[in-house]
Order: structure tokens, then sequence, then C-alpha cells
């Protein structure tokens, strides 16, 4: 969870200087809000149900305009819903914890056979993969490579080899610029 957070918002006093209104992260990314909770890939009923507790139901609405939009067309929604969407720290928080987390865990228990013996530091940097890439451990595609060799290493028991898989995976992103 640290982690996550950190890498997505650094920190509560970062994310209130910089993070409280929608941002777009480039790539295929959508409007993203909150603890890295990407509008683009959740759907109007999913966005009100994460979210009626902790925001104005103005707000819910223009979030909900972002749902399924992503790439150069989020970026293009992004200036349209930046000033009507303000997300407080702790709301951010509860929903990362509450909504984003027991997903995630969920997703990465279903799609890697044997991840529940996992240690949870082990279990943890899994989901935080999954987060960050969604829940590839199965696609087909040499940009998924590793994400499948992690999938069958942690299903065979060969969990030493777990770390050199995940810093194979730089290679996707050698040559870029954040």
């Amino acid at each position: 969870v640290d982690l996550i957070v950190e890498q997505e918002v650094s920190s509560k006093a970062v994310y209130e200087k910089r993070y409280q209104r929608p941002e777009w992260p480039h790539g295929q990314s959508g409007v993203t809000v909150g603890i890295g909770y990407d509008l683009g890939y959740a759907d109007t009923a999913r966005i009100l149900a994460d979210w009626k507790d902790y925001l104005d139901p103005a707000m819910i609405k223009a979030m909900q305009r972002c749902a399924g939009v992503t790439g150069v067309s989020a970026r293009n929604l992004l200036p349209q819903v930046k000033q009507q969407v303000l997300v407080p720290w702790d709301a951010a928080m509860s929903v990362f914890m509450d909504r984003d987390m027991p997903k995630w865990e969920a997703t990465v228990l279903k799609a890697v056979p044997g991840s529940e013996r996992l240690p949870a530091g082990c279990f943890g940097v899994l989901t935080s993969l999954a987060y960050n890439r969604g829940a590839s451990f199965s696609k087909p595609g040499e940009r998924y490579k590793e994400m499948r060799d992690i999938r069958l290493h942690v299903a065979t028991g060969q969990w030493d080899v777990v770390p050199d898989d995940i810093r194979e995976m730089k290679r996707i992103w050698q040559g870029q610029h954040g």
C-alpha cells in the first residue's frame, strides 16, 4: 500500500498541493483522480459506488463524464472537468483502501495461481504490479512476456526468479521519457 501511494502521489503533502484535481498521466490512461483512480477504466456505476460516500454529486457527475475515455480523448476531456472535481486526501485514501486495494488483491489471487502462498510483502509487490499494468498475467504478446513468466514462476513455486522477471520489464520502457 505504501509503495503504491508513494509512487502515485508521493505523500499527503504533495497530494494536497498537486493531485487533488484530476490529471491525465499520458499514454493510454484516462483522466485520473485520487490515488491513481483511472476514470477511463471505470464505468459510471462503479464511479458512483466508489465515490458516493465522499464527494458531492456534481463532482461525481463530472467524473462519470470521463468513464471509458482514454488516451488522447482523455487528455482533451481533462480541461472540461479539472475545475469541477476536487478530491480531498481522506476521500482519496478511503477509496484507495476500501475499494481499490481489495479489488486488486482479489484480481491477483484469481490471475496468479499460488499467489495466496506468497509472503505478504511479495504478494504486495504483485498487487502493485497489477495495479500499474493491469491483470495482464495471461495476456498474449511480447509486451506481457514477463507478466506471463511471473504467473508461471509463482504457480510452480519458483519465487526466487520473480524479481528477475520484474527487472526484465524495464525493456518495455527503455528509451521512453516520463
